[in-house]
């Protein structure tokens, strides 16, 4: 099969594009035949060696947590997917091997594809949007009415975090550059402010939830702008969240930061926002699989809207 891998860490050159040995499938898992994947900022810094600490980082290894496609074969015990379902879903943001025409993966990590969208649009979903949600809903807690900040509202995650949040009921604040801003006016932000001529902080003005999507705040600057028993969620670790740690149980506002896991009960929520035209994702450029390189280039320059596709099949 044709796959991407590194066999080293560093820059897009260590990318290389060729044949692999197609995956064998065991009990308990199925063997999806990919169509789509994503590129997302994990993939470019494992491939620098910047997450080696990680479990799983062993050389050489294929790339890509996002997938989407169809099932192929499925093992023994598997009975909810079988062959030729259309499925999407995130094998795995840190072990990988989505950059590739096959793929393994496990029952609970995956999704039926909406009818509604195609797989290349499937493909960018579910890490992102994996990430928007847990953090809103599982760290953030949001409830109908709640005050949130969405602080890179026109990225990867931060789009699918908009939309998330406005279908949940809350009342949305986005932050982007001035050329984002009608985006994330249609994407359902309430009120929008362009950092490249605003302060984030010059009102005085509260919220139940901070959604750090780029990681660019610390609780510390963001920790007197929440309101009681608010949260502040980061997509990044940083040493204000690892303080927080200790000093969480002192306090009534929270500093925490995502892990994002593949429970099957939330990716079955965003399918279901994603049927009734609730939730969509945003591509900005859609690769073939022999051009990851410029796909990783692309990315790491941070100007990415929405999302990157890699279309394989």
């Amino acid at each position: 099969m044709k796959a991407v891998s590194i066999e080293k860490y560093g820059g897009p050159e260590v990318l290389i594009y060729g044949d692999l040995p197609k995956p064998v499938v065991g009990d308990g898992e199925l063997l999806i035949k990919v169509f789509a994947t994503s590129v997302n900022p994990v993939d470019w810094k494992l491939r620098k060696g910047m997450l080696r600490f990680l479990p799983g980082q062993k050389l050489p290894k294929i790339l890509g947590g996002d997938i989407s496609g169809i099932v192929e074969e499925a093992g023994k015990d598997v009975e909810e997917f079988k062959t030729g379902y259309e499925i999407y879903g995130l094998i795995s943001a840190a072990k990988g091997g989505g950059y590739a025409e096959y793929a393994m993966a496990k029952p609970h990590q995956i999704s039926l594809k909406p009818k509604n969208i195609s797989f290349e649009e499937a493909a960018t979903i579910p890490l992102a949007a994996l990430t928007a949600y847990q953090s809103l809903k599982r760290l953030g807690k949001l409830k109908v009415g709640d005050k949130i900040l969405v602080n890179g509202c026109s990225g990867g995650v931060g789009h699918f975090a908009v939309q998330i949040a406005k279908a949940m009921g809350a009342n949305v604040t986005g932050v982007c550059s001035t050329k984002n801003i009608e985006l994330a006016k249609i994407l359902g932000a309430d009120k929008v402010i362009d950092y490249t001529n605003e302060n984030i902080f010059s009102e005085n003005i509260t919220y139940d939830i901070f959604f750090d999507a780029v990681a660019n705040q610390s609780f510390w600057k963001v920790k007197k702008h929440l309101n009681k028993n608010g949260r502040y969620v980061t997509t990044l670790p940083s040493v204000s969240i690892l303080l927080n740690l200790f000093f969480n149980i002192f306090s009534s506002k929270k500093g925490k930061m995502i892990s994002v896991k593949s429970f099957p009960e939330d990716l079955r929520f965003l399918s279901e926002l994603i049927k009734s035209d609730k939730l969509r994702t945003v591509i900005d450029t859609a690769y073939k699989l022999k051009d990851s390189k410029e796909a990783h280039i692309h990315s790491e320059a941070g100007r990415v809207v929405g999302k990157l596709a890699i279309s394989i099949n």
